[in-house]
């Protein structure tokens, strides 16, 4: 159950499984609220990790604004890092709104960690019935990592068409790590818009646009045997305006647009309920939305076909994206 908590709402196949191992969260306890408080308490508690893969995903599209030529590809991996704003590092906690969950000695709102909060934090949440008391579990701390990022690798192709457009794919098949599925594919395209406006053409610079579309499903079994599974989907588009200048081996590049995503977790399967005869079906269901204007800095370096590029998008989780791979035309 541990376990399950860091998929849901960390990203089990990207955050590692030392990170799942890290914090004693009572998961067996906290089931004992019932959905709607559980659903309530996650929400907040996953946002950072859940709004910072649509951040993440949704970046390291280009490289440069000059779409390939006629079949000319490229074909590189690349990792992405959505560095989590310091407000998302705790949430307020508002007795109001949970029916049976409280905080052992608060009186009123009080803030406690997300995910990518404090990983020393302390206390006690208390579940009641009425004026009952059920269960206690220990506050669910973050996770103890050097940085705030949540990161989010992929492998992404391109390939040149005629008239200046390039087609940009994105594909990881169904993969099977232990307990974890993952699966993700993307498609976008670059178009060559510099070629419309009579008398720019003497302008030393590309300028192109770019759709791009992504998605990513992954599944971790927690119980394959009772048929308790933990999904995750994950949904990014971005439209952007791209900007680029080669001089010899460097390119600098930069773009301005927007990006928009959507993310669910959830939590299925029918789970008994610590110390009653009593249990949950499908007692998760989290669905979280990220949107913004954004805008790219970025440089690659290219030797032969080989090119590295690094870049910076300042949008709502600021991103930072690394990638290495091969050029032809």
């Amino acid at each position: 159950m541990k376990k399950l908590l860091y998929f849901c709402f960390a990203g089990l196949i990207f955050n590692g499984s030392s990170a799942l191992a890290q914090g004693n969260v009572d998961v067996e306890q906290i089931l004992n609220a019932g959905k709607e408080d559980l659903n309530t308490y996650m929400g907040y508690y996953a946002e950072p990790a859940a709004k910072g893969f649509i951040y993440s995903m949704g970046s390291g599209w280009a490289q440069t604004a000059k779409p390939h030529g006629t079949l000319g590809f490229d074909l590189k991996f690349a990792v992405s890092g959505a560095a989590v704003p310091g407000q998302y590092e705790t949430f307020t906690f508002d007795p109001s709104e949970y029916e049976k969950i409280r905080v052992k000695g608060a009186n009123g709102p009080v803030q406690l960690p997300t995910l990518y909060g404090n990983p020393d934090a302390t206390g006690s949440l208390e579940i009641y019935e009425g004026e009952t008391l059920l269960a206690e579990a220990d506050i669910p701390p973050g996770i103890d990592i050097p940085v705030k990022y949540v990161p989010a690798p992929l492998i992404q192709g391109a390939v040149g068409l005629p008239a200046g457009f390039e087609i940009i794919g994105r594909f990881i098949p169904k993969t099977t790590i232990e307990d974890t599925e993952v699966s993700q594919w993307g498609l976008g395209v670059k178009h060559d818009i510099k070629q419309y406006f009579e008398g720019i053409n003497i302008i030393p610079v590309d300028f192109s646009v770019l759709v791009a579309y992504n998605s990513l499903d992954a599944k971790y079994h927690i119980d394959k045997a009772q048929g308790q599974v933990a999904t995750m989907n994950v949904d990014t588009w971005t439209v952007q305006g791209l900007l680029s200048k080669k001089i010899s081996i460097l390119t600098v590049y930069g773009a301005i647009g927007y990006n928009s995503g959507s993310s669910d977790y959830n939590m299925l399967g029918t789970y008994e309920i610590n110390g009653t005869s009593e249990s949950l079906i499908d007692p998760v269901r989290l669905n979280y939305e990220a949107k913004g204007a954004m805008g790219t800095l970025g440089a690659r370096l290219k030797f032969g076909p080989i090119f590295l590029n690094g870049d910076y998008t300042f949008q709502e989780f600021n991103t930072v994206n690394v990638g290495l791979g091969v050029s032809i035309r």
